[in-house]
């Protein structure tokens, strides 16, 4: 590891970080239980037949889709850091998703993914993909726990089993973590290029040395047609209905677009760092348009679609050094995440 590595590892407290309970060392023992319960869950899984070896969560796809991300023009000058450095755009790849870790019927409440990698990205990365950078969202503006240990206890429970399993281990959190999970995990969609999606976690922008400060990012979609509350609920409850189906339809006949916004950190109460349960409120951290998502018209249901999307590999933390992901959250995230894709392609070329 070079001394630039160690420095980008070390937290920013400058910006607000710090380690759960104040304990470095606890906190890496968490992660590392917390990997343990994973990778028995995907483990289990598979020796029960189950393949190919999927993720632990997000593991059903509702589409991969090319697309491009067009760094806006208008950019403020505080925020031309990274990838928002020039007007110019990026090849990108986006997979949908749903969050669970089992592979269930559209019409299931769950939360929703977008998941973007940004295509040959010029500079150094925290951890190495290529020369790609990552843009990881979910449909809720915020994450539904803080605590590792209770994250832990929560794990333990929720692969242990299926639905009731699932649904019992919301015992294991209290009442606040208990409202926000029931939030979080019950949206109904009827396609998911009708979401916004946010960041749920806070990263940096700019360099540890130099210019920065804390944001969170935002996709929101442009819809001159909305649809309906009975169109929506129409689609869903037709016969055969999937959100990859409904998201097929949409792209054979035209692009969609999203804006891609910036939040700024204003304060500790307001935009917390370490809290990753509170949403910055956009009233007190108003969006800015920095780029935008364009998804050509094209068709995306191939057995060869599927095959790239279940092998793509997402990470917070396939970024340039101006993107470092903050929080303990965050910390967690790039160990399981890593962890988890090489297990799964480890078992996968397995049965190749």
């Amino acid at each position: 590891m070079t001394t630039a590595d160690l420095l980008e590892s070390a937290i920013d407290t400058d910006l607000g970080e710090q380690f759960y309970r104040n304990d470095e060392a606890l906190e890496q023992r968490l992660t590392g239980e917390i990997i343990a319960v994973i990778s028995q869950f995907i483990e289990r899984r598979f020796d029960e037949g189950r393949r190919p070896a999927l993720r632990d969560a997000h593991a059903k796809d509702t589409g991969c889709v090319k697309a491009i991300f067009r760094v806006n023009e208008s950019v403020p000058a505080e925020l031309r850091q990274g990838v928002f450095g020039s007007a110019r755009p990026y090849d990108a790849w986006v997979r949908f998703s749903d969050a669970n870790s089992e592979v269930r019927s559209s019409r299931w409440p769950d939360a929703r993914g977008m998941a973007m990698k940004l295509v040959a990205v010029d500079g150094p990365k925290l951890l190495v993909d290529n020369g790609n950078q990552d843009f990881i969202m979910v449909n809720r503006p915020s994450f539904f726990i803080d605590d590792l240990q209770r994250y832990l206890d929560t794990l333990k429970v929720f692969h242990s089993g299926g639905t009731v399993e699932q649904l019992s281990s919301f015992t294991r959190l209290n009442w606040q973590e208990r409202l926000h999970a029931a939030s979080n995990n019950s949206s109904l969609i009827a396609n998911p290029l009708f979401s916004q999606y946010w960041s749920m976690t806070p990263y940096r922008l700019g360099r540890r040395a130099g210019p920065k400060m804390a944001i969170k990012f935002t996709a929101k979609p442009r819809l001159p047609n909305a649809p309906a509350f009975i169109n929506k609920w129409s689609t869903i409850l037709a016969p055969g209905f999937s959100l990859k189906n409904e998201m097929a339809k949409v792209l054979a006949d035209r692009e969609v677009t999203f804006d891609f916004y910036l939040q700024r950190f204003r304060n500790f109460e307001q935009t917390p760092i370490e809290t990753s349960m509170q949403e910055w409120a956009e009233d007190t951290a108003t969006p800015e348009p920095v780029a935008t998502i364009i998804i050509p018209q094209q068709d995306i249901l191939s057995d060869e679609r599927d095959r790239f999307c279940e092998n793509l590999s997402l990470n917070p933390w396939h970024c340039l050094a101006e993107h470092k992901p903050l929080g303990a959250i965050n910390r967690v995230r790039k160990q399981i995440y890593l962890a988890g894709s090489m297990q799964r392609n480890n078992l996968n070329k397995a049965t190749s």
